[in-house]
């Protein structure tokens, strides 16, 4: 049980941090003079909110399933 808890906030870490780094790249890519901004790269932007909050929800958890509960 214990290690399902912590692959799961080591999973949600990874998810955050990864497209945190991606929405940087292409903010970053977004102020250069010239550069044509892609569909891809807006449902990227759009795709991680989602993601990025139900990480966050997943590691705001406390506990978890208990004995009891199904």
């Amino acid at each position: 049980m214990r290690y399902n808890t912590v692959m799961k906030r080591l999973l949600s870490i990874t998810l955050i941090l990864g497209f945190l780094f991606i929405d940087l790249l292409f903010f970053h890519d977004i102020f250069k003079p010239g550069e044509v901004t892609t569909l891809p790269q807006y449902l990227t932007g759009i795709l991680s909110i989602p993601v990025m909050v139900i990480a966050l929800q997943s590691l705001l958890q406390r506990g978890g399933r208990t004995k009891n509960s199904r």
